[in-house]
């Protein structure tokens, strides 16, 4: 017989006791059941004792609670011993696990849900930490996290190789103790590439350039981050580029000058021989030496020699007739030899005025021939 079916002791039963049945006693042994089921304990004692349900129905019934009580609580220790489990694999971080939910909808099967609803939030949270945790420790750069005080709270592994020194030896020691900065000035917030020299822990001084930024927790000051990227490289790159630079400039200089030498023959000769080419950067140059020149030996007369340019057109003759204008103002007189049947011949094209100016066909010619009028003048 199922729990709660009446029976023969039903309310419309027949039986030998069914005539007169008192309000608060037993109908049928279901109804002991139901009150057992309820808590109703005293009641159930009160409607034994005047209950006109037979003994053996009475026995039967409670066996039958017995077994269905004794299944439930079995039911009940492996849904919690199931429970515990999962318990016991979120404390160890193993998200894999899921609480069963029943349809029985009960309060058991509210803490299955909750610990679901934990066990998604933890997962989220893990893998997410998880995620940024290897992002910090694989950064080419020393990361470093402090409090607000400056004290080092954490490392990544750049920041170990950097300074040579273990992890454990600089978290939780002041953060200047390794790097020659105070975190705690109000210009930290504004740091971005700031150059600064740390000395590992060999002895080894290491250039970085070095960013910080304020942590902040609920509008609070929680601490600082401060990234550090070795540039040494960079630096001695840098410095032995600028020493190419300089070299090259010098050498460039040293080539400008031997291209427009003005070479000393006397007390009052001076020779300017031009070889090459003669472009406009060129042509600047030659003017400079030649006043330069005449400036701090201050000659009688400046020859200038043709003889090795390449070519000669409207601008190189120009930039000649300049050069020898230039010294005439500075009351020098000036010979242009090496001049040839073709430099003749441009110069006449041309049309440029060389009055004042003296030609000769070779530089020997036009050193004898300067030569001659100086001894000359000192004779008059």
């Amino acid at each position: 017989m199922a729990i709660g079916d009446d029976g023969p002791y039903s309310r419309n039963s027949t039986g030998p006791h069914s005539d007169s049945p008192r309000s608060d006693g037993l109908r049928s042994p279901g109804d002991l059941v139901r009150k057992l089921q309820t808590g109703d304990y005293e009641g159930a004692a009160r409607a034994l004792e005047i209950s006109s349900v037979s003994t053996n129905d009475l026995l039967r019934a409670l066996a039958e609670l017995g077994a269905d009580l004794a299944h439930d609580r079995k039911v009940r220790e492996a849904r919690l011993s199931a429970l515990m489990d999962v318990v016991t694999q979120i404390a160890i971080r193993n998200y894999g696990i899921r609480a069963e939910i029943t349809d029985a909808k009960d309060a058991i099967d509210g803490v299955a849900v909750g610990l679901n609803m934990l066990r998604e939030e933890l997962q989220s949270t893990t893998v997410s930490r998880a995620y940024l945790d290897n992002i910090f420790a694989s950064l080419p750069d020393a990361l470093f996290v402090t409090t607000e005080h400056g004290v080092i709270r954490s490392v990544n592994n750049a920041a170990v190789d950097m300074l040579g020194h273990l992890r454990r030896d600089m978290v939780g020691k002041p953060f200047a103790e390794f790097v020659p900065l105070d975190l705690g000035t109000s210009s930290i917030h504004q740091l971005r590439g700031e150059e600064l020299i740390v000395v590992n822990k060999h002895g080894t001084s290491i250039v970085v350039s070095c960013s910080a930024s304020a942590l902040y927790n609920e509008s609070k000051l929680d601490g600082f981050v401060c990234v550090l990227h070795d540039i040494t490289g960079r630096k001695r790159a840098d410095e032995e580029r600028q020493r190419l630079h300089d070299e090259l400039r010098e050498q460039a200089e040293l080539i400008r000058r031997m291209s427009t030498p003005l070479i000393p023959i006397s007390d009052e000769l001076m020779v300017m021989p031009l070889v090459g080419t003669v472009d406009p950067a060129r042509a600047d140059q030659i003017i400079d030496s030649i006043l330069s020149g005449i400036a701090a030996n201050h000659p009688r007369v400046a020859i200038i020699d043709i003889t090795a340019l390449a070519a000669l057109d409207a601008d190189v003759a120009n930039t000649i007739l300049r050069a020898a204008a230039a010294a005439r103002l500075l009351g020098v007189d000036v010979y242009v030899t090496g001049m040839r049947a073709e430099v003749a011949r441009t110069l006449i094209e041309t049309g440029l005025d060389l009055s004042g100016i003296v030609t000769c066909s070779t530089l020997k010619t036009g050193i004898a021939l300067s030569t001659k009028r100086l001894h000359d003048r000192v004779k008059r």
